[in-house]
């Protein structure tokens, strides 16, 4: 049985990607959090394979068990804790940060305090691109009561970053399909918020990927669906 995750809402207007214009070097410095997730660790999976340097700050108690055999450096900490995202910015430059941060289990929710010890300290540290994993309908009153908790916090970490001053992308998801679902190739993302569709995390990795380095994402808020597996207009 599939299980899916329905975290909010968005529009129906294609977006096409155009040709990826690098305004960074293919093997610059990346920073993950939430990088040993399910949706994390696709991600850099990605961009390992692409010849990125890529670093994934890790709690203590993280399972690395999804990134084994991978060229990629770890730094130790909490991102609730500033002290510990300040360590990590502190110590190396990097060109770009990927947060897909999750709350697991009765753990505190890292979104909204997370984000923005994130968003302050890639500024300080000269990140040239921060793209953040995000939810549909996230922001101060969502629609879907359900989920109220987790789309306020995840909506503050999305002010939080939009105000920083830094260079952004914030890709919402809706249906995530949770399972080892192979990519379609089909997914696509788009600027509007009423569709609520379905993605892979294969999928949805390919699409974060390809926005890294690509000026046309840059201070964009997208929506990754795909239509090939399921979409409603709402």
């Amino acid at each position: 049985v599939r299980k899916q995750y329905l975290t909010g809402l968005v529009i129906f207007v294609l977006f096409p990607f155009s040709p990826i214009i690098p305004f960074a070097e293919s093997n610059d410095s990346i920073l993950v959090f939430g990088g040993t997730g399910r949706i994390g660790s696709e991600i850099v999976k990605v961009l390992e394979s692409q010849g990125n340097k890529i670093s994934i700050f890790v709690r203590p108690s993280s399972d690395r068990k999804r990134l084994e055999g991978l060229n990629i450096s770890y730094l130790i900490g909490n991102v609730l804790s500033e002290k510990d995202v300040a360590r990590a910015f502190e110590n190396q430059k990097f060109d770009a940060v990927i947060s897909s941060l999750a709350k697991v289990g009765q753990e505190p929710n890292p979104h909204a305090i997370g984000g923005r010890h994130l968003t302050k300290w890639a500024k300080k540290n000269g990140v040239k691109h921060f793209i953040l994993i995000s939810s549909l309908g996230a922001g101060p009153e969502p629609v879907f009561t359900k989920y109220k908790e987790i789309l306020q916090a995840k909506g503050e970490a999305e002010t939080a970053l939009t105000s920083s001053g830094i260079d952004y992308t914030i890709i919402r998801t809706g249906i995530i399909l949770y399972e080892e679902e192979p990519a379609t190739g089909n997914a696509k993302l788009i600027h509007d918020q009423n569709v609520i569709g379905t993605i892979t995390r294969k999928d949805l990795a390919q699409l974060t990927a390809a926005c890294v380095f690509d000026h046309q994402c840059i201070n964009q808020v997208y929506n990754a669906v795909d239509c090939s597996l399921n979409c409603q207009v709402e």
